[in-house]
């Protein structure tokens, strides 16, 4: 090994041994994040092994004193991680996946030479990717909830609608049209608004939360009517009905937009992949002909 890649190796394995070394001290002490943080949720599996390091490491370096955390706030909202996972907690987590990363190149490095790696370089690109992947599948987890919520919402509002008709009030409404959704995140946040309301929250205030936590168009709408029913006095019933069938026509429209843009996608693998295919099938037997006819 070259000096360079000793002197790397060296840092890494020692950072690692130090990220160790702290995480098993934290594990020992009887538990004690189980006990005194009751109001998480149960962390990703993805990144579980590595959460007992992260934790003590950020209580103890603190980065929101340097870099803000807001933004990455309301990602993990998005991403419904708010609960298991602090922002402080990520930044650290990110570190220890390009650690992590770093040194299973650096284990797998003969293996990268003989494929034709440079040593300097593959660990360099791994440590890289191992501190963006945290980012990428936090982005991609957000993007799936809100899909999931966007497709549930629309239920939601009709059962709303249904039940404050029926003469139910929308706080008595809330929880027994939650209990009729399938399991999902839509479901989550609906108890999590039911629970601050309970607790004294006024419900046009959990109903934001909700809303930013969500970060949907269709739900900030939602929210912006029902604030508009009770300003105005307007019957409710009515306004969730409106509401849901306003849904349902966003995701028709979004359904027969994507319809639209299908064939346009699909140009490309057409041209790219289908048209070369069947030139060579159709031109190959012209060209044998010219071929023993003398003519080529």
């Amino acid at each position: 090994m070259s000096e360079p890649s000793a002197v790397i190796a060296a840092v890494l394995l020692g950072s690692a041994a130090a990220s160790g070394v702290t995480g098993l001290a934290e594990l020992i002490r009887t538990r004690q994040g189980r006990h005194a943080d009751p109001w998480r949720d149960p962390s990703p599996r993805l990144f579980r092994a590595l959460l007992p390091m992260a934790r003590p490491l950020a209580e103890r370096i603190r980065p929101a004193r340097w870099l803000s955390t807001r933004d990455l706030s309301a990602r993990l909202d998005r991403a419904g991680m708010g609960y298991a996972v602090l922002a402080e907690e990520w930044m650290i987590l990110r570190g220890l996946t390009a650690v992590v990363a770093a040194i299973a190149a650096l284990i797998l490095q003969p293996a990268l030479r003989g494929g034709g790696w440079d040593g300097v370089v593959s660990v360099f690109g791994t440590t890289l990717m191992g501190g963006v992947y945290p980012g990428i599948w936090l982005r991609d987890q957000g993007l799936r909830r809100q899909r999931r919520i966007a497709r549930q919402f629309p239920a939601l509002l009709e059962l709303l609608g249904l039940s404050v008709r029926a003469g139910l009030s929308f706080s008595a409404a809330l929880p027994q049209c939650t209990t009729h959704l399938e399991r999902g995140p839509l479901r989550e946040e609906m108890q999590r608004v039911d629970r601050e309301i309970r607790t004294g929250v006024p419900r046009l205030q959990a109903l934001e939360r909700m809303a930013d936590r969500v970060d949907l168009n269709a739900v900030h709408g939602f929210v912006a009517a029902i604030a508009q029913a009770d300003e105005t006095g307007a019957a409710i019933s009515q306004t969730l009905t409106d509401q849901a069938a306003q849904r349902r026509r966003e995701r028709f429209a979004t359904a027969e937009k994507r319809a639209n843009e299908a064939p346009v996608k699909m140009l490309a693998p057409l041209v790219g992949l289908l048209f070369p295919v069947t030139f060579l099938i159709i031109g190959f037997p012209i060209v044998l002909q010219f071929l023993e006819g003398g003519l080529l």
